[in-house]
C-alpha cells in the first residue's frame, strides 16, 4: 500500500475522532444542540474513514 494511499483515510479517521471528541465536549460545555449534531457527523466520518483504511488494508493482502 502506498503511502499517499493511506494517507487521506487516516486523516479522515483523525478528523472525525477529534471531531467527535469536541462534539462531546460541547455537550458537556451546555450546547446540546450543536454537539449531538456535531458528535453525529464526525462519528458518521470516522466511520468512513475506518472503513476506507480497512478497504486499502483488504486490498493491499489480496494483492501480496
Amino acid at each position: 500500500m502506498d503511502k499517499k494511499e493511506k494517507s487521506p483515510a487516516k486523516m479522515t479517521l483523525t478528523f472525525g475522532i477529534i471531531g467527535f471528541l469536541a462534539g462531546i465536549g460541547l455537550l458537556l460545555g451546555g450546547n446540546i444542540l450543536i454537539g449531538s449534531f456535531g458528535s453525529i457527523a464526525s462519528a458518521g466520518l470516522a466511520y468512513k474513514g475506518y472503513k476506507d483504511l480497512k478497504e486499502l488494508k483488504n486490498s493491499e493482502d489480496k494483492n501480496t
